[in-house]
């Protein structure tokens, strides 16, 4: 018990200490330079983070992502531990659609910002819309884009049904979709729990990408039916590899 209480307080403190220090490096580059000279230090910080809380972690199938486009990713979403192994494996230039709350967070959120990730209400109104647009620009000129589907934490692990913001925003920006799915996260740090589980296995596993060239708002439902299929068939993999069996 002493050791997990130990565990917990080196990989919290850790955790905060890492953030504190990197956020405004990332707000400073980003400023200063270009969002994707911050890159290297966002795979830092979700390695050193991971590290912090004895994960082990592992990715499969990242060969499948193109080299050549932007793209848009789809996983789904168990922890905010899911950011950083995104952070730690995914070396193309990434930004996330996350919830406004996240934006508000002291030093961590202006750097959320700067860094070019894109803020979202989740209620669907004309200042999400309007973010969403914006979203179409930069998918088309500069960044690709991920999006957490479930639209919140899966507590169960169970996959829920997918919002429709992911193949809106593909189709509108004519390029390709990614799916991926993250398994083993939960329970490094379970919602309402107290202590870390020191030594998780975490499984990554990115699927090959779903062209939308040629495609209409029409086909935006059968798009992300299609990715439900596409990150469930992968999450069950990542299972296997975790050892997650929800």
């Amino acid at each position: 018990m002493i050791r997990k209480l130990l565990q917990t307080a080196f990989a919290g403190t850790a955790a905060v200490g890492i953030t504190g220090v990197l956020s405004p490096v990332v707000s400073a580059v980003s400023l200063l330079r270009q969002p994707q000279d911050a890159d290297g230090l966002l795979t830092l910080w979700g390695r050193s983070v991971l590290a912090s809380a004895g994960v082990r972690h592992e990715a499969v199938g990242v060969e499948n992502i193109p080299a050549g486009t932007h793209v848009v990713f789809v996983s789904n979403h168990q922890s905010h531990y899911d950011a950083l192994v995104n952070f730690a494996h995914i070396h193309k230039h990434t930004r996330y659609v996350a919830k406004a709350e996240l934006f508000r967070i002291p030093v961590f959120g202006p750097a959320l910002r700067r860094a070019g990730n894109i803020p979202v209400e989740r209620t669907g109104g004309g200042g999400d819309r309007a973010r969403l647009s914006e979203a179409v620009t930069a998918l088309r000129e500069r960044v690709s884009v991920l999006f957490f589907a479930e639209g919140t934490r899966s507590t169960d692990g169970r996959l829920r049904p997918f919002k429709k913001g992911a193949a809106t925003l593909a189709i509108q920006a004519g390029v390709p979709v990614v799916p991926l799915a993250v398994s083993g996260t939960r329970l490094i740090l379970p919602k309402g729990g107290r202590a870390v589980r020191w030594g998780q296995r975490v499984a990554l596993v990115v699927g090959r990408p779903i062209p939308t060239q040629g495609l209409t708002m029409q086909d935006r439902d059968a798009l992300t039916r299609q990715l439900e299929d596409a990150v469930a068939e992968l999450y069950a993999e990542a299972c296997k590899r975790s050892g997650d069996t929800p």
